[in-house]
């Protein structure tokens, strides 16, 4: 959130106001389903532009932070979200010169749950997210379909099953 709050600051100063979408972990982290801080915030949507680059970058340097801290790395996942996905986002900071906005609850469970699928530190954050035997169904149904590899289906199905039995689903 300083991060945030700072980059209102550098907006204002300029006198520009800037609205962005979110995912992943800053996501969680300004809901309060995590308490871990997260070391970025990913963009998806629209693309980063110079003026919010510059203030982003200054920011970096006041708080000692990546350059990339704010970052549009997962913007093509837009494409895989459900159709809609626009629609169902809502606000999770707002300030007289920001606003960011999160994907839904539901995209953000299958996000969660692809990335598990690729590297295990997204469990705890889906384990915290407490989805449903349904929507954790569906984010499963999602994901099987989003690697090439034959092998892919029966390690999703697999993830899926250990994160139901954590989750006291089986």
């Amino acid at each position: 959130k300083d991060s945030l709050s700072l980059l209102y600051i550098y907006l204002s100063k300029k006198g520009v106001k800037r609205s962005f979408i979110i995912c992943g972990g800053a996501s969680l982290v300004l809901q309060g389903i995590i308490s871990r801080t997260t070391k970025d915030i990913d963009i998806i949507s629209p693309p980063i532009d110079d003026i919010l680059k510059a203030s982003a970058l200054s920011v970096s340097q006041d708080l000692g932070l990546d350059d990339h801290w704010l970052n549009s790395g997962p913007e093509t996942i837009s494409k895989d979200l459900a159709s809609g996905w626009e629609s169902r986002v809502f606000e999770v900071f707002k300030d007289s010169n920001l606003s960011v906005f999160s994907i839904s609850r539901s995209d953000l469970i299958f996000t969660k749950f692809w990335a598990l699928c690729d590297r295990q530190k997204d469990k705890q954050d889906l384990i915290l997210l407490k989805p449903s035997l349904i929507e954790l169904e569906e984010a499963i149904n999602q994901t099987l379909g989003k690697d090439q590899n034959p092998h892919w289906p029966e390690w999703v199905n697999r993830q899926g099953d250990i994160l139901k039995k954590e989750l006291g689903y089986e």
